[in-house]
């Protein structure tokens, strides 16, 4: 506390509505500091100056009064409130659209035609996307769909074309093992495309064949 520029004394009614009970007990305090019952004897303090209307318990140099490390307490602890509400209200206030990171996405969700296990995820409609003329296959362009694949991938497969030889990395239903589809990579190399079997997959469960039975 610097004593040499004293600032204004807080206002008593403000202070009263904010801590009722603590004033009051701190009033007390005050009182009895005066009267010499806690603190320094009564030599340190000097008498009440009825002329001064921000009168203080005046203590020898370097010395506190009990009023001054009160008023200090009410003061740290009304900063430390007004923190803790601008903080929840930060948290409270925070939705995902603050965020530019977050998207909305809907995914469409392909199950095996064979047995109904779960296959393919993609935010794109798959029956919709162009098809292969040499084997009717769905041509799922991996640069520009959002996509996944839950599948087993198995060996490369050599074909002949007119225009030469054609491999065929191929994946599989995980549970009866249905040939689902193929790319022209390995699972954990870059591809151009993903070709998906016709009749392979299925968007609703209940339409695979061992929902039939």
């Amino acid at each position: 506390l610097n004593r040499a520029h004293p600032g204004p004394e807080v206002p008593l009614v403000g202070a009263m509505a904010q801590f009722p009970d603590q004033l009051g007990q701190d009033l007390q305090d005050v009182e009895k500091y005066k009267a010499g019952v806690a603190g320094p004897s009564k030599s340190s303090l000097s008498t009440k100056d009825p002329d001064d209307p921000n009168w203080r318990v005046k203590t020898l140099d370097g010395e506190s009064t009990l009023a001054d490390v009160k008023r200090r307490q009410r003061e740290e602890l009304a900063q430390e409130l007004e923190e803790g509400v601008s903080k929840r209200f930060k948290i409270m206030n925070y939705t995902s659209e603050d965020s530019i990171v977050i998207g909305e996405k809907t995914l469409l969700t392909y199950y095996c035609g064979i047995c109904g296990e779960l296959s393919l995820t993609s935010d794109t409609d798959c029956f919709s996307m162009p098809r292969r003329s040499t084997d009717k296959s769905i041509a799922l362009d991996e640069a520009l769909t959002f996509h996944k694949k839950y599948a087993n991938f198995g060996e490369r497969i050599l074909l002949r074309r007119q225009n030469g030889v054609e491999r065929q990395y191929r994946f599989y239903c995980r549970q009866c093992r249905q040939p689902l589809g193929y790319r022209g990579s390995p699972q954990n190399e870059t591809a151009k495309f993903s070709y998906i079997y016709k009749d392979a997959l299925v968007k609703d469960q209940s339409t695979a064949v061992a929902f039939q039975k």
